[in-house]
């Protein structure tokens, strides 16, 4: 009889000895992952709104790019668009508040500006939020042109330096929320969906820039588009 219970009580000691093991593994995995959700990723550095030259650049981007849209071109003439990633960096952190304002919409007290990341694997948009202890979200997008069409693939979120990417599902409906309520943004409700939209941007005469592709490189985004009349215009 003791010979039969010893087997027993070595199975019991080893299915004990791996819950524990689990159960420790889990809460280090979690402690860990915590951690990594709390460093700032490496490239995250926001840009001061005060910052006279920040300002500058800021209007210079605004300025140039819509120089860019608005020149005349032969109809057939396919022209090519850099943005650097600063020049957008120092927009969005001196000129969009007031953008929004004349849009009737304020940015939220608790966020702070949006900085972008632009490698050959997309455009990576980081925001702080003091609800979340000042944890830097990141959502990751790529978007393409398809035909006549832009689409946007599922994008990712991110959480500071989590390698981890979570289904952008999970904030979805806060963000198209957010947009609704400005109406040059309405678009990206429906990229965000997954719908495709036309690849055109009307311009403030009877034309429209439509856009032929979408490339991202380190540090900086180039459109290849052309401008024509717009049908019916």
């Amino acid at each position: 009889m003791p010979s039969s219970e010893q087997p027993q009580r070595a199975t019991r000691r080893v299915l004990l000895a791996t819950l524990v093991g689990s159960a420790v593994a889990a809460v280090l995995l979690m402690a860990i992952g915590w951690w990594l959700a709390g460093l700032t990723p490496r490239w995250y550095q926001p840009v001061d709104s005060s910052n006279e030259a920040a300002t500058q650049l800021g209007e210079t981007a605004e300025y140039r790019l819509a120089e860019e849209f608005q020149k005349i071109r032969p109809a057939d003439q396919v022209w090519r668009l850099r943005i650097p990633e600063d020049a957008v960096n120092a927009w969005l952190a001196t000129r969009l508040p007031q953008w929004l304002s004349g849009q009737g919409v304020t940015w939220p007290a608790d966020l702070s500006p949006p900085q972008i990341r632009i490698t050959p694997s997309g455009i990576e948009v980081a925001i702080a939020s003091t609800e979340l202890g000042d944890r830097i979200g990141r959502l990751c997008l790529r978007p393409a042109i398809s035909g006549e069409a832009l689409t946007l693939p599922p994008p990712t979120l991110g959480v500071g330096r989590l390698p981890l990417r979570m289904p952008f599902a999970l904030i979805h409906p806060w963000i198209e929320d957010a947009i609704s309520n400005v109406g040059d943004l309405a678009f990206l409700a429906d990229l965000l969906r997954g719908e495709p939209v036309a690849a055109t941007l009307p311009l403030v005469d009877a034309r429209e820039i439509r856009l032929h592709t979408i490339t991202c490189e380190p540090r900086a985004c180039i459109l290849e588009a052309s401008t024509s009349a717009r049908p019916g215009g």
